[in-house]
């Protein structure tokens, strides 16, 4: 240090010019205050400003100098105002050099200045140095004590603090009130209520319970452990005319947090009886209560109370008010009072922002964000996480770029808050890369952030990247938490990797979690077990379930509708009737699953129960039901009637009764259906819809009509769609024009197991069975898997081209690689063929063998066989077989009567007309068409 022979000197510089400044309320004149102190500093005592200086022992010591000791401005009253404005502005540097002066002139022995420099290190959060002070301290007064129990509950370590507490209390020394009061805020954190108590007790016995500071502490304790009761004694052991606002405001929140809002009112007009003036602060907490509670009339009356003493536009007030008019989903009023606010902050627009996020109108909100902006705010980060939502629900890329730009600009610290809001958002937009990079940006990762990764790889369908990244979450030390457990438990699922979410299932029985989120986690091994089709243990993790909720159930139901379980599915959903209220998912399982058993009484009831519950005009449900009653081609109607009742058509809906026309045989129904479809300039026809047109025009046979969906087809693009081109390709067989069918088929470039079956129907069709054949076993070539639809295909065509010992080489190669696959289709396929190479007996043998308990459709098959070669013989003993079970069924009494009439046994077949006469049996007559040049 240099030697000053003029103490004015050191003197005026500092405690005339930087101390007025450094105590402003002005943070840029605080900040010029700073840079004039470390010049003078430099200027001044430059040996000593560079050493770090943490304790007593480890400072650099010298001879007290004289002039320093004896100078007017280095005394407690400057210096120690000093250090106390140093401690609130975090000045650590600053701090440890005026430390370093007070070591060098022998004032660090002061106890005075020992307890600033403990409270100064405590709150700049350098805990470790003021405990070395302390500890340096011969006799340590109460205020030192306080001062480092007060450091640790400052940075967190509220056990630590309250195990100095303790150590105070054994001293013998007596704590005071700011003692106590700290105390009891580490129990509350620590959520200790035993020594909470105790140290209750101890106030009383110190006396310090009048104390307003301790009394407040006191209630705001019990208020925190929810003991409504106790904190009512404290409040009214108050005298009444010592009890100030804070102590109500205290209590009235205590009732505001159990949500009595009784209770809260009484206390409220109670605290306006009393002449206690009702702040800011007490308003903030009954407007609380109105939104917890979602009491409309309430928040309006606490609002209209703002309004008459005039703090309505107070921007804690409003921002309370804006809160409580989002959850009320009050948008309109919650934005008129963000309109007059006098000063519109973060809290304001926050809270605002999010509502209009929540109810999907994301441009409104995104244009109140603009407006902010351009009245000169600046976001803050919780500002700026909320507008990263509302982009990532609107799908603006751009608009979201712009958001991350600016938070990049401002200096924002991108936390697990604000970096998990950019990860979604970027996950929402399919930039996987740029959510990534936001990711390794975060600074201190943590669950939230993890979890935000994990949920956007999965969304993106990179559900092994997700794996990895849970499985790197404990070598970070990051703890794997039931919400990380789902996201892996969901990509397990999708993978299939049954093996794995096994592995899980055992971790969660060895680490079972909370009962809250306990539920969240069945669900998804549940949902796990059901995606594997691992339906037994989807079941057995079902039953255990201590607790479902309707997507437990909803679940489980699907899961079985997707294995096939249809029954018991149904009987699973009557089951949760009982337990739970099903949503329209569940409605939407229970009627696939009776339009898969064909089951229309079940099917009705369900729509029953769909109208009474109010799911009626959810176009989702209403396509389902649509879809059942398509199954049932007299039940058309039924289709229809759901179709315009529905409030919302979509193009599911469109298409599902598009379908149920074509599906039932009412093709020119269809073809109006489309034409009234394309009265609706919404929706564009799409691959199902032009499916469907183009399979109506071929069960219609109408060429031109079918050539027109062509060209429409290839002008939308929509040729290289394999459904489509099917459809095409049958459309040209069943018009008869074989060759275009083959001319558009090879023009396919991809084909699948659809395509090649449609064309060979078309072959067979045509009764080109050695074509068939050919294109069976070029599939085949392909490496296609043929399946039933395929055979069923390649039979026909042999059956209609004469080719008995090919069909039944297939037909044996089926029964042999594909049994399960094998139904009554097939069997009809091939007795129809034994039947017209006339070996009738092989074929009667063919039924009596075949594994179907209804044989109806084989023995009608077989009668038309035996009605091409005049067998009357055989047709008595076949007819006596359907007599029971096919009795009003005009189609056998006609087939019977002309095998008989063909026979010349025309005794037989007049009987059997005048049975149809008498049964009122009658004949649909047969119709035909011709389509005129227009």
């Amino acid at each position: 240090m240099c030697n000053c022979e003029d103490d004015s000197t050191i003197q005026f510089p500092f405690s005339k010019m930087v101390l007025p400044h450094f105590f402003s309320t002005n943070s840029s004149q605080t900040k010029r205050a700073l840079a004039k102190f470390s010049l003078f500093i430099r200027a001044h005592f430059s040996n000593s400003f560079n050493k770090p200086m943490l304790t007593s022992t480890q400072l650099f010591h010298s001879k007290a100098i004289p002039e320093l000791q004896n100078s007017r401005w280095f005394c407690f009253k400057n210096c120690v105002s000093l250090l106390q404005h140093l401690r609130e502005h975090k000045g650590v540097d600053f701090g440890r050099t005026l430390h370093s002066l007070f070591v060098k002139s022998a004032l660090d022995k002061d106890v005075f200045v020992q307890n600033n420099l403990v409270r100064f290190y405590g709150e700049v959060g350098e805990v470790q140095n003021a405990h070395n002070l302390f500890d340096e301290i011969p006799q340590p007064s109460l205020v030192s004590w306080t001062s480092l129990v007060s450091c640790y509950v400052h940075v967190g370590q509220h056990e630590m603090g309250l195990s100095l507490f303790r150590g105070l209390c054994r001293s013998g020394l007596c704590p005071n009130e700011f003692g106590f009061s700290v105390a009891l805020r580490a129990c509350r954190v620590m959520r200790d209520p035993v020594m909470a108590k105790l140290i209750h007790g101890l106030i009383l016995k110190s006396g310090f319970d009048s104390h307003s500071f301790c009394s407040a502490s006191i209630l705001h304790m019990y208020a925190d452990f929810r003991d409504i009761g106790s904190s009512r004694k404290v409040f009214y052991g108050v005298c009444f005319g010592e009890r100030c606002e804070a102590l109500w405001n205290v209590l009235l929140n205590a009732y505001v947090e159990m949500g009595d809002v009784k209770g809260s009112l009484k206390l409220f007009h109670e605290m306006g009886h009393a002449a206690v003036v009702r702040s800011h602060s007490t308003y903030t907490i009954i407007v609380k209560l109105c939104a917890d509670v979602l009491d409309v009339e309430l928040g309006r009356f606490v609002h209209c109370q703002t309004v008459k003493i005039g703090i309505e536009n107070d921007v804690v007030v409003g921002g309370a008010l804006i809160d409580c008019y989002v959850k009320l989903q009050l948008l309109d009023d919650a934005r008129a009072v963000f309109q007059f606010l006098e000063e519109k902050d973060n809290v304001a627009i926050c809270p605002l922002l999010a509502g209009f996020n929540q109810i999907g109108k994301y441009k409104e909100g995104l244009a109140l964000y603009v407006d902010f902006l351009c009245e000169g705010n600046k976001p803050d980060p919780f500002t700026s996480a909320t507008v990263a939502s509302l982009c990532s629900n609107l799908e603006t890329e751009l608009a979201g770029t712009l958001i991350h730009c600016a938070v990049i600009k401002l200096g924002f610290k991108m936390d697990s808050y604000l970096g998990s809001a950019f990860i979604n958002m970027y996950g929402n937009f399919g930039m996987i890369s740029d959510a990534y990079k936001c990711f390794l940006e975060v600074c201190n990762k943590n669950e939230i952030c993890m979890n935000a990764m994990m949920n956007t790889l999965i969304s993106n369908s990179n559900y092994l990247k997700a794996l990895e990244l849970f499985c790197g979450m404990r070598e970070v030390g990051i703890a794997q938490s039931n919400s990380s457990i789902r996201y892996a438990l969901r990509a397990c699922g999708n993978c299939f990797m049954l093996k794995e979410g096994r592995s899980f299932h055992a971790y969660m029985i060895k680490n079972p979690f909370e009962d809250d989120g306990e539920l969240g986690l069945k669900n998804a091994l549940l949902e796990m077990y059901v995606r594997c089709r691992a339906i037994d243990e989807a079941k057995l993790v079902f039953k255990r379930m201590p607790m479902r909720n309707e997507f437990s159930w909803t679940t489980i139901i699907s899961g079985c509708g997707e294995l096939g379980h249809f029954v018991e599915a149904l009987g699973i959903f009557r089951n949760m009737l009982g337990y739970s209220k099903p949503s329209q998912f569940t409605l939407i399982s229970v009627i696939q699953a009776c339009a898969e058993i064909k089951s229309l009484d079940v099917g009705k009831q369900a729509q029953c129960y769909v109208v009474k519950a109010g799911f009626e005009y959810y176009p989702f449900v209403g396509s389902a039901l649509i879809n059942m009653y398509a199954v049932f081609k007299h039940e058309t109607l039924s289709a229809l009637r759901v179709f315009l009742s529905m409030k919302e058509k979509d193009l599911i809906s469109w298409s599902g009764m598009l379908t149920a026309w074509v599906q039932n045989g009412y093709y020119e129904k269809a073809l109006e259906h489309f034409a009234e479809f394309q009265s609706v300039t919404i929706f564009k026809a799409d691959e199902s819809i032009l499916s469907s047109c183009i399979s109506a025009a071929s069960g219609l046979a109408a060429l031109d009509i079918g050539r027109c969906f062509h060209s429409w087809v290839i002008k939308v693009g929509l040729e290289v769609d394999l459904h489509v081109a099917s459809s095409i390709t049958d459309m040209y067989s069943k018009c008869g024009n074989i060759k275009d069918a083959c001319k558009f088929f090879n023009t396919i470039s991809y084909h699948n197991l659809v395509t090649w079956t449609a064309m060979i129907y078309g072959y067979a069709y045509h009764g080109l069975g050695r074509e068939a054949i050919d294109l069976f076993n070029k599939a085949k070539e392909a490496g296609l898997e043929p399946d039933g639809v395929t055979f069923t295909g390649v039979l026909a065509a042999c059956s209609h081209a004469g080719l008995v010992e090919e069909g039944c080489k297939y037909f044996e190669y089926m029964k042999s690689k594909f049994n399960s696959e094998v139904t009554i289709n097939h069997y009809a396929c091939m007795v129809d063929l034994l039947g017209r190479a006339a070996k009738l007996e092989v074929a009667e043998a063919l039924i009596k063998e075949a594994p179907f308990q209804s044989k109806s459709l084989l023995w009608k098959t077989f009668l038309g066989a035996c009605s091409k070669h005049e067998n009357a013989e055989i047709v008595d003993r076949i007819s006596n077989i359907l007599a029971d079970t096919e009795l009003n069924e005009p189609s056998i009494y006609v087939l019977l009567s002309n095998i008989y009439a063909s026979a010349s046994i025309w005794k037989n077949s007049i009987e059997l007309r005048n049975k149809m006469v008498e049964g009122s049996v009658t004949k649909q007559p047969g119709s035909s068409w011709i389509q005129l040049a227009s």
